[in-house]
Order: structure tokens, then sequence, then C-alpha cells
């Protein structure tokens, strides 16, 4: 079961720290040990899994990929034409880039998204064989049989994100945000259907991935504290936007998806601040009982989660409707850096499935994300090193 620290405070720190007691220590006050309207008592799904379930699992051939000697011959040989057409990185489709037999057992995969354990990995490429150009045609040409849609992830028209540590000489480590530093995030979601990762590089220490699924996550909190999903379901929660516009909007965090299915969908940088993003003064805080779920929330995650240390080569991709995501901490070494290229997809599986909540869609412009109509894309095959860029407070593309 889930750890929670229990004080007369909760801690608010960005990455809460853990203790030795539980959710179900926790006792619901007598006036709320029901549930919202629209949410179930429980889900029982794929996607309701907790990490330990794949320990020694026998059919991991359901999310995991491994590509064989012809599969490779294929993607490259994919890549080539597409090369040869002369066409920009945004024209990477099923169309421009066909895979004749690796596409079948991809689309197959991408189901599982929706209907199964929601992630895949794929292995079996060394990016060392190959340009940069070439590596990012490649991680297209899979991604178009995953999500053909993409979405962008700034306000600049970038469609894509290199999460690697820049380091001091790029910005100090009190401005650099998160994707371009090598600490820990907490579970977040980001502005996407589907999440994808590219690793180009492994850290010598640490980094893994961690993915947590939602719906176990629901399920552990309504066993022992229904009131919570009152709270998180609330229209109480107030995201700071470091001094735009208006400087906060306020939206729930949890929502109802039907029968088997919830959503949450936050990061918890807006919502308590870090050391790189202070909270705004005169921004309203969050009420103690807030940051106790919100921590609730973080808590069960640790405990279920699935973590892994992605090889070079790997491309993982993860259905982000379903389940929260984080990073541990790292150590490069001159022989080893942790590089990871990340995309933000859409297919007409999630559309239809998980529609954008109305409020959400509202307070987070998700689906503008995916509406390319008269805007330039810009595919940069190395990370931007720009000072202004790798400390903006403003941007909300995964700084968690």
């Amino acid at each position: 079961m889930a750890s929670i620290t229990i004080r007369s405070e909760p801690d608010r720190a960005w990455i809460p720290t853990n203790s030795h007691d539980t959710v179900s220590s926790f006792k619901a006050p007598a006036t709320a040990t029901t549930l919202p309207a629209g949410f179930p008592k429980s889900i029982v799904s794929p996607t309701a899994w907790t990490g330990t379930d794949f320990d020694n699992d026998q059919n991991q051939e359901r999310y995991i990929l491994v590509l064989t000697e012809g599969d490779v011959k294929e993607l490259e040989q994919a890549c080539r034409n597409f090369e040869g057409l002369k066409l920009p990185f945004e024209r990477v489709s099923q169309e421009s880039f066909p895979l004749p037999t690796l596409g079948s057992k991809l689309k197959a995969l991408a189901k599982g998204l929706v209907n199964g354990v929601g992630f895949l990995l794929i292995r079996g490429l060394d990016p060392k064989q190959f340009s940069n150009e070439a590596n990012l045609v490649m991680y297209l040409g899979v991604s178009a049989y995953i999500g053909e849609k993409r979405g962008c992830q700034d306000e600049l028209g970038n469609m894509l994100l290199h999460l690697t540590d820049l380091g001091a000489e790029a910005g100090p480590d009190n401005e650099r945000q998160a994707p371009y530093s090598n600490v820990a995030q907490p579970f977040h979601t980001d502005a996407a259907d589907i999440l994808g990762l590219q690793c180009l590089g492994e850290a010598e220490v640490g980094g893994e991935c961690q993915l947590a699924s939602t719906a176990t996550i629901y399920n552990e909190i309504v066993k022992s504290r229904p009131d919570m999903i009152h709270l998180l379901s609330a229209s109480s929660w107030v995201f700071d936007r470091f001094g735009q516009s208006p400087p906060y909007m306020v939206r729930p965090i949890l929502y109802p998806m039907g029968e088997d299915r919830v959503l949450l969908s936050f990061s918890r940088r807006p919502l308590v601040g870090n050391a790189t993003s202070p909270r705004t003064p005169g921004i309203p805080d969050l009420s103690a009982a807030q940051v106790e779920a919100l921590n609730a929330v973080q808590f069960a995650a640790e405990e279920h989660a699935l973590a892994k240390k992605l090889k070079t080569g790997d491309m993982l991709f993860w259905n982000n409707m379903a389940m929260l995501h984080a990073r541990k901490g790292w150590t490069d070494s001159p022989s080893g850096r942790r590089h990871l290229v990340r995309l933000w997809l859409r297919n007409d599986d999630t559309e239809k499935h998980w529609p954008i909540p109305e409020e959400l869609q509202a307070g987070t412009a998700w689906n503008e994300a995916f509406d390319h109509a008269g805007k330039s894309q810009l595919w940069p095959v190395a990370p931007i090193r720009e000072r202004a860029y790798i400390a903006n407070q403003q941007r909300s593309s995964g700084h968690a």
C-alpha cells in the first residue's frame, strides 16, 4: 500500500518526502464516504497494474518489441526512401515511410495503449550507426504507426524536445528547468494523448523512467480516502502561470471518463513551485487538505510504479491519459550521457476513447497543440541551448 507522511502540515515540497504511514491509516470523514457523481467505485482494467506485475512476466510481447534484423533493414530502407523524397520532417507518415512487415506489428502494439497495459517498448536500433537526421526520421517513422498526429511542444513551434542535462555552462542550476538538468522529477502528466521517448544515450548512473497506472492510484485512494476524490475533482486547484495573464488558472486535476476510466492531469511545479520556478507571490496557495491529496497521488504512484532504464536505441511510448510518469535523478560521465527525445502524439483510438474534458481543454489549449494549420513546425535535431529558452518558467511542456 502506498505510504504517506502524516504531518500536522503536509509536505509542500516539489518532491514530497515519504514516510512509514499509509493511505489506509487515514480515516475519511464520515460525511465524505461516497464518491462524486460520475466516478467509478473501482476500476477493473488491463491498465490497472502495479509495477511488480511485470516481474518475470512470460507475456512481454504484449508491450515489448525486439526488432529483428529484418525489421532494422526495413527501417533503414524506409529512411533512405524518405530522404530521397527531399521532404521536411513533418511529412514523415505511414505513406512516405512504408513498413510492409514491421508496420502491422507496430499498429497491433499501439492498440495496447488503449486496450492493454498502456505502454510499449521498442528496442533493437543502434543510433550510433546513423546521423542525427536519420535517427529522427526513423523515430518519426515508427511513431507514425503509433500515433499519426503530432503535437507542438512550445509556443515557438518546436515539435520535439531534447531531454538532457545541458550543464551549468548553458545556464546555472537555479535557472535551468527540469528538462535540461539531471534532477529527479515527481509524477505528473503532459499535454498529450501519447508520449514518446527515443533514447540516444544512457546515464552512467540512474535516470530511470517511471510509469504509474492512474487506475491503480485511483483505486488505492478510493479504498481509504474517498473524500480526496471529491477534493481532487473539485474546480479549486490554482495553477501558477508564472507571469502570464491571467496570473493563474483554476481547474480540477481529476476527471471522470466513464465506467472504467478516470483522468489525472497535472504537474506539481505550477501547483507548489520548485527551486527553479518558485510560486509567484500573491498566487493563492493550495490548502493543507489539497497538498495532502496531491501527496497521496505522488506516494501511491511511487509505490506502484514501473521503473525502466532505457537503453540506447530504445523507444518508449505510453498513454498519457491512463498513467503518470516521473524520472529518477542521474549522473552522467564522459562515456555515458542521458539523452532522450520526446514526442507528443495522438491517434484515432485515444481521440475516441479518451476525449479531452471541456474544462481541461479550456485551461490547457490541449487540442490546439495538434492543430498545425498555418503554423510553422521546427524540428531541432540537437538540443536547444539558449539560456532564455531553457530557463523559461512559463512554458508548460513537461516541466512537471
